[in-house]
């Protein structure tokens, strides 16, 4: 039997079990109905709680061929690589399983922390990020270190700075595989790189956040700035 289409895996989702075993409620999200196709995604169902924008997504995609979660934190969009999987009913009873950790991981009303790897850099007395202000323009406080975002590939992000209306966005991360501090930016939703907040690799470990704040005290309100006036 040759692989089905994501047509036909839509067909069967009327048949398939999983859907009527989730919950309609995950703490502060709420179960929401699939939305169908599009391009080389299906999305089976969501969870959402809209005030914090956070959002996961069951789909399939016929790129891969796999199901597999999408989480949604702001503006940040990833997939939960633990959980691809081929198999439909192996991915039910995996998602099952773990349902409450996804929904853990995205929500913001939860506490994160960093793994091991981060202690060196001393996030926990690190008290600049406080001085800073919780809205500048269109752009919203929206991650800080005392409740960060695990992200990809190792990376954590610590401070976040979104303009939701727009899709602009200032974001600053710690790769624990790195042992790097970087920050990335969004213009309408469009990636861009900076190295205007790198803070130089011979800096010691115990000294790294001390150079950022610097760096963050000349550069920040500028960034935003010319992010809102689309100078990129």
């Amino acid at each position: 039997m040759g692989q089905m289409s994501i047509t036909e895996i839509e067909a069967s989702l009327q048949n398939w079990d999983l859907l009527t075993k989730l919950p309609p409620k995950m703490g502060n999200f709420d179960l929401l109905p699939g939305t169908g196709i599009k391009g080389q995604i299906l999305n089976i169902a969501s969870y959402e709680y809209a005030p914090s924008h956070c959002r996961l997504d069951l789909t399939y995609t016929s790129e891969t061929f796999d199901y597999v979660p999408v989480k949604t934190v702001g503006l940040h969009v990833f997939r939960d690589e633990r959980l691809f999987c081929r198999d439909r009913d192996k991915f039910a009873a995996q998602l099952l399983d773990n349902l409450p950790r996804l929904i853990g991981d995205i929500d913001r009303s939860q506490p994160h922390s960093m793994d091991w790897e981060a202690r060196d850099l001393g996030f926990e007395k690190w008290d600049y990020w406080r001085s800073l202000p919780k809205r500048v323009g269109d752009f919203e406080l929206y991650i800080t270190p005392d409740n960060p975002l695990a992200y990809l590939n190792g990376s954590y992000i610590f401070l976040d700075y979104t303009d939701f209306k727009r899709g602009n966005q200032i974001y600053f991360a710690y790769n624990v595989f790195r042992n790097e501090l970087f920050a990335e930016k969004k213009h309408e939703h469009f990636p861009l790189t900076t190295n205007v907040f790198d803070v130089p690799k011979q800096v010691k470990d115990g000294h790294k956040l001390a150079a950022l704040s610097e760096l963050l005290e000349r550069h920040l309100q500028t960034t935003m700035e010319d992010l809102e006036k689309s100078k990129i």
